[in-house]
């Protein structure tokens, strides 16, 4: 659903609400503690007192999120993601589930899609990596299952949404697997962790000329006892390496604590891969996950079981690398939060870190081994603690700058850094109408933030009813960034969403409003409008309360807040809304409808028909399929023909506003006698549903032709060929403007009138 904003207001961010609870764990290779005892670390996260997609942030832009329930794998969590970006550059999301793996669409990342889900063996721990048009994941939950190793799809036919599952690769040996790696430069992948055999094996599956397939392993790269927990490993084409295939290991004997530490390898030679250096820093617990800089200079370490036992706060360890057989650790640093640092990745100048408890973090490294701190989302808002829940993983290589995050709780979330981007500030908007012959002004400027502007990319989008979007080239003003847009003559009492684009010299777009164009701006072609009906919910304009609900009627007043998904405020700001129950620690819908119905309008005029509404959830972040905020209308004063107009089931925390055509072809007809009824349900099993109505409008615009010329048909106060198409459409539809002689009828010989009418020109 498109969320349109009116009178040229800012956009917001979406906030999709969701927080499943269920079992929580810490990695399967932590189990065994220095006391030798193994236990299963697995228990209930605690309670979170957070509304719902409102995930406290900083410089970074909550876009989508898809549920873990929406999968249907029957998984109750979540664990590591990658990413895939198809020949037409569709973006991926692959996320690893309790029980399966899933993909979804995230090119338009406010509404992502699912493209496929399957069943894969149980276990709190999957990874996923990418190699050519295939995926690969393992699990530990193959363990005793000889035939279950290596589970492939086939990506090749994305683009068309449709992924292919290859099944699992077979061969002897363990079938547990705790990671997988991946190098796109030699075409090799590799298996680390899990199972019996634990140190680095190296598979060649036939990309970039790789000999072999994943059904033959090679030989591992140290000695059997060896954990490597995960790599990264890497081909050099520059300096004494070139030619060389170099692995970055995060390594330790055990199950990974003992003597844990970074080692480098050269893996260039499968059969004889060996050590070039090791490295050890200080208060190591478990040498956990890295990534390189981009310049290969510097290599960024999280230590899993550092915080909380020999560390205070969130620890990432530097190592310099520039030359791999004499690395050296350069130091620690230090955010200053709290909770557990997990995975990380680099791109550009920036480490993405998924850190459990508080979120995805972002540092700026363009001093690499002085990182700062600069942008952030906590995906577990109620506390920064050691726990295991929260943020598992991320993945930051997408060409539009998405990130996505896989939450063991949240599911997939997907966001947007405001680092390096364009900014836009409205200097002149449309406002609620403009006018249909053209001209209407729009102006804006375009501030560069770490990116360039290719300055012949800003555009106003304009998009009608039926979907056509018309773009509508900038114009410099003169003045630095700043554009003008004129708008076309546009049909009158055409509803229009609008937007503005531009693009970096990178490729990558950017919009106002941010989410464009799943949000945007509207205006409707109007040369006026009339008020014929508003509500604010200051007086009650003749309501009827109902419905068989055992608690949370409908009730008028200002929202007690009482933090369990119900809003802060009312949606205009006026003070008072139509809530369900609105009692503090109480405000829900229980045991069925209740139902809010309003007297009747006289809408005999048409027009368009707004009113913001409020639906949430805060317990499971999920509204059940038997839950729901339903809204009808009836077109007669006995109220007795009632039609569904719109039935939402979406949890929010956010007012949204809906806009409905009366007459003329909308969804609700032309009537002296509306009646508006809005039905809120909380059927077995109870949920805590949280509903609310406010800003009532039916507004209708008018359009005077100012244009004296009969033949501007389409009245848009200008004589074009167009009006030619317009009046064929009259006459075939014996409207009045194919009367173009004025003789009172719609005849043939209207042609030839408007021909002549035309051949005057003006207006």
């Amino acid at each position: 659903m498109s969320i349109r904003i009116t009178g040229g207001l800012a956009a917001s961010a979406l906030g999709l609400m969701m927080c499943a609870g269920g079992a929580y764990a810490v990695e399967n290779d932590l189990k065994k503690h220095p006391g030798g005892e193994e236990e299963r670390l697995l228990g209930k996260g605690d309670s979170m007192d957070v509304r719902f997609g409102s995930f406290p942030t900083n410089n970074i832009t909550f876009l989508g999120q898809v549920t873990i329930n929406e999968f249907g794998t029957g998984s109750n969590d979540a664990n590591d993601c990658w990413g895939y970006v198809t020949p037409m550059g569709k973006e991926i999301a692959i996320i690893g589930l309790e029980s399966g793996t899933g993909f979804v669409d995230i090119t338009d990342p406010v509404n992502p899609v699912i493209i496929g889900a399957f069943s894969s063996p149980t276990s709190l721990w999957r990874d996923i990596k990418v190699l050519g048009t295939t995926a690969y994941a393992v699990t530990e939950g193959s363990q005793g299952n000889p035939g279950n190793h290596i589970q492939m799809f086939d990506l090749s036919n994305a683009d068309n949404g449709n992924i292919g599952n290859l099944g699992f690769s077979t061969f002897s040996g363990s079938g547990s697997t705790h990671n997988i790696v991946v190098n796109e430069e030699s075409g090799y992948l590799y298996r680390v962790g899990g199972g019996s055999d634990l140190g680095l094996r190296a598979y060649g599956v036939g990309v970039n000329g790789a000999p072999g397939s994943a059904t033959s392993p090679s030989q591992q790269a140290v000695q059997s006892n060896l954990y490597v927990h995960d790599a990264q490993v890497v081909n050099y084409t520059t300096g004494p390496y070139a030619g060389r295939e170099i692995a970055f290991l995060c390594s330790g004997f055990g199950n990974g604590s003992s003597d844990t530490r970074l080692r480098i390898y050269d893996v260039t030679d499968k059969s004889n891969m060996f050590q070039l250096d090791s490295v050890t820093y200080p208060n190591r617990r478990f040498c956990h996950q890295g990534w390189l800089s981009e310049d290969r200079k510097y290599f960024y370490v999280n230590d899993e079981l550092d915080e909380g036992d020999s560390v205070g706060t969130t620890t990432m360890h530097i190592f310099n690398v520039e030359d791999p057989a004499n690395a050296f650790y350069v130091g620690p640093w230090s955010n200053g939060n709290t909770a557990r640092d997990h995975n990380l990745y680099v791109k550009g100048n920036y480490i993405y870190a998924a850190n459990y408890r508080s979120g995805l973090r972002i540092h700026d490294v363009s001093d690499p081994e002085n990182p700062v701190e600069v942008a952030w989302i906590d995906t577990y808002p109620a506390d920064d603690g050691t726990g295991y829940d929260g943020a598992w993983s991320n993945y930051p290589f997408f060409p539009s700058g998405n990130v996505i995050i896989s939450d063991i709780q949240q599911g997939l979330v997907i966001v947007r850094p405001d680092l390096d981007l364009l900014n836009f500030s409205l200097d002149s908007s449309l406002g609620a109408t403009i006018d249909p012959s053209g001209g209407n002004i729009v102006i804006a400027t375009i501030d560069e933030q770490n990116v360039t502007l290719d300055t012949s990319t800003p555009q106003l989008n304009l998009r009608d009813e039926s979907g056509v979007v018309t773009p509508v080239a900038g114009i410099p003003t003169g003045v630095t960034g700043q554009y003008r847009f004129d708008t076309p003559s546009l049909a009158c009492l055409e509803n229009i969403d609008w937007w503005i684009s531009a693009d970096t010299t990178a490729g990558q777009t950017y919009t106002l409003p941010a989410l464009a164009p799943s949000t945007t701006f509207s205006t409707v072609v109007a040369t006026g409008q009339t008020t014929l009906f508003s509500d604010n919910s200051e007086t009650d304009t003749g309501y009827s309360v109902s419905g068989n609900a055992s608690d949370g009627q409908w009730t008028r007043g200002v929202p007690v807040d009482s933090g369990r998904g119900d809003p802060e405020s009312d949606a205009d700001g006026s003070g008072r809304a139509w809530l369900t129950d609105n009692e503090a620690g109480n405000s829900d819908v229980d045991g069925g409808e209740t139902i809010l119905t309003g007297s009747p309008i006289d809408v005999s005029a048409g027009g368009t028909l707004s009113y913001s509404y409020w639906l949430n959830d805060i317990p499971t972040g999920e509204i059940g399929s038997e839950d729901y905020l339903r809204v009808d209308f009836a077109t007669n004063a006995a109220g007795n023909n009632w039609s569904t107009l719109r039935t939402y089931n979406d949890s929010f925390n956010q007012w949204r506003t809906e806009e409905v055509i009366i007459g003329d072809g909308g969804e609700i007809p032309a009537t002296t006698t509306l009646r508006l009824r809005f039905v809120a349900a909380d059927n077995s099993p109870g949920q805590v549903v949280e509903a609310g109505i406010d800003a009532i409008e039916i507004i209708a615009y008018e359009c005077e032709n100012p244009c004296t010329n009969l033949a501007d048909v389409n009245g848009d106060g200008a004589v074009t060929p167009t009006d030619f198409t317009a009046w064929v459409s009259a006459f075939n539809n014996n409207e009045p403007e194919c009367d173009q002689n004025g003789d009172g009828a719609c005849t043939p010989t209207d042609f030839s009138a408007w021909v002549a009418n035309f051949n005057a020109g003006g207006c």
